[in-house]
């Protein structure tokens, strides 16, 4: 047995045979053509790359009626790089200087990829992968081989990998396969964003992978710890088992759960929403009970594109989410680019304190203007919301609201629809929009606090540091107090609180932050049905009294030991929930 560790990206366990997808370029020679099928060789270059283009554009109308907008849009730039009329002119260059279509193409290819080989931005990587796709792509169909595809897995298989392409990884079945691994990849990869849509455990960037690899071996995927265990023994293999039924009946008990209201014994209802960053998962959400999106992460359309998306394209996505949700509602967040999102071809020393979200936008307003028309247009629908990230000054929002009245008469000038009460919000992440909420509320319609990043900044602490993940704590007194602060300014000024942070996910934050008066709940659709069951089985004012006691502890290790201890004295038929080690609401 062998146990790799890499990325934990998609949760939960997979189990299966070993399914070894691997995407090796065909070898070629320096072959020199007569002088006299110069012309024939071009043309029949010419024909490939309209053939494989036409394959391409078929392949990406059938990801977009199965998977949506997004993925389909993974294919947008091998077709756009089959398209550009000087890479058919240098192919045919370099076969006027006698060398054969398959080498010609791949030197044209190589002059393109040159300038991402070293780039150290991970976006210009994935760009580099698209290059590699369609070079390999337009190669076996010129020498008439034969395609290896990811649609060959058999069932109940684990597929590993060195990388999986774009057109490829948009090729996988959840019904098929049981788990992902790849040697390349991270968070935000092309194969990180399809696996947690699709909700297939995955684990990326393990080292040595394929070198430790044996031929149909066992092999499990664990994506809640990050680990690959190849050949386990018979005992981790009941281990794993044991843990992937309790995960399936744990997963039938919450989708019974989700078919309930979430309004509390004493008849508050507390609005349930999910997080989302593609229209794929939409679906999911339905499905686990939520009602609309608290937060619609709008960077990962630009991440699966790996460019600023267009007005029309935004408008595209945003239009097709609003009318999938419909009646609910869903929170249109504008493009918070930077911090752990990089900028490709931007560095800076500290990007979490640096030129991101709002700060970014300001700086670059066609951007900012392409997408709020997007976001206004959408909203014709009746049901779409916006909401600024990473607002720290009273100026900004101001800032912001001119641009959104700006994008408004533009559209008007057109005669484009949109809905001119569209509810305006911010996310309050940053302490100085925390201390400063009495004042910012007068001109906004709601409020959305992001724990993660309102807790990094309170604490001085690098949610992705481990070194110092010790002092990373949602239930640190300092970041409650500023909690209640954001809640008690929103509620004076008759505007509703919502919480979109990792702490809206877990059992004692959900107790905790109904007791703090919160009116929304925003978290990942996996989590939704436990939290509409402790929403269902809890009053608003016992929660109020020990939130209220809460708060009078010190340090975060006092105020989670007596939140464990009064709420499952208090809730018995929840106590395993607040208990629970992990202290998370879903398996």
């Amino acid at each position: 047995m062998i146990i790799l560790r890499g990325i934990a990206v998609s949760g939960s366990i997979g189990m299966g045979k070993a399914f070894l997808f691997t995407s090796k370029p065909p070898e070629l020679r320096r072959v020199r053509i007569p002088e006299k099928n110069i012309q024939t060789e071009q043309e029949r270059l010419e024909a490939m790359l309209t053939s494989t283009r036409k394959e391409l554009k078929e392949l990406q109308a059938g990801i977009h009626k199965s998977l949506g907008p997004e993925f389909a849009d993974l294919l947008e730039v091998q077709i756009q790089i089959l398209s550009d009329p000087s890479l058919l002119e240098t192919c045919k260059r370099n076969i006027s200087e006698a060398y054969s279509a398959e080498y010609a193409f791949s030197k044209a290819v190589a002059e393109i990829a040159k300038p991402l080989l070293d780039a150290k931005d991970g976006l210009f990587k994935e760009r580099l992968a698209d290059i590699e796709d369609v070079t390999n792509r337009v190669l076996r169909n010129l020498l008439s081989l034969p395609s290896v595809s990811i649609i060959d897995a058999p069932s109940d298989s684990v597929v590993l990998a060195h990388n999986i392409p774009p057109s490829e990884v948009v090729l996988l079945d959840s019904r098929r396969v049981r788990g992902l691994a790849t040697e390349m990849g991270g968070r935000t990869s092309h194969i990180a964003i399809i696996a947690k849509a699709l909700e297939i455990p995955a684990v990326l960037g393990v080292e040595h992978l394929l070198e430790k690899l044996k031929d149909d071996e066992q092999v499990v995927v664990d994506g809640q710890r990050g680990q690959v265990v190849l050949a386990p023994t018979e005992h981790r293999v009941s281990i794993y088992a044991a843990e992937i039924r309790e995960y399936a009946a744990s997963r039938k008990s919450l989708f019974d759960e989700a078919k309930q209201a979430p309004i509390t014994l004493d008849e508050r209802k507390i609005d349930i929403s999910a997080n989302i960053e593609l229209t794929s998962e939409i679906g999911a959400l339905k499905r686990y009970g939520a009602q609309g999106v608290g937060l619609f992460r709008t960077e990962y359309i630009f991440l699966t594109k790996r460019r600023f998306p267009s007005e029309e394209e935004q408008y595209r996505i945003y239009s097709e989410a609003a009318k999938k949700l419909k009646p609910h509602p869903i929170i249109i967040r504008t493009l918070d680019l930077g911090g752990d999102k990089i900028l490709p071809g931007y560095e800076e020393a500290n990007p979490f304190l640096g030129w991101r979200a709002v700060r970014f936008l300001f700086d670059n307003e066609d951007i900012f203007l392409a997408q709020l028309r997007a976001i206004l247009r959408a909203s014709a629908h009746g049901n779409v919301k916006i909401m600024f990230p990473m607002i720290s000054d009273l100026s900004e929002i101001k800032r912001a609201k001119l641009l959104l009245k700006r994008a408004s008469e533009e559209l008007e000038s057109k005669k484009q629809r949109f809905d001119p009460d569209m509810e305006v919000g911010i996310m309050v992440e940053v302490p100085s929009a925390a201390l400063m909420a009495d004042r910012m509320a007068k001109y906004v319609d709601f409020f959305s606090i992001g724990t993660n990043d309102l807790t990094q900044y309170t604490l001085a602490a690098d949610r992705g540091n481990e070194k110092i993940s010790s002092l990373f704590n949602h239930y640190h007194p300092a970041v409650l107090q500023l909690i209640r602060r954001v809640i008690g300014a929103g509620h004076k000024a008759h505007i509703w609180v919502g919480v979109c942070g990792e702490m809206a996910a877990e059992a004692l934050g959900v107790a905790l932050l109904i007791g703090l008066g919160v009116d929304e709940l925003s978290m990942t659709p996996g989590a939704v049905p436990v939290a509409c069951k402790i929403v269902r089985n809890v009053k608003v004012e016992e929660l109020r009294r020990i939130a209220n006691r809460a708060l009078g502890y010190s340090t975060p290790v006092e105020v989670i030991r007596y939140l464990r201890r009064e709420l499952s004295r208090k809730y018995h038929d929840l106590a395993v929930l607040f208990l629970e080690r992990k202290n998370v609401c879903y398996p």
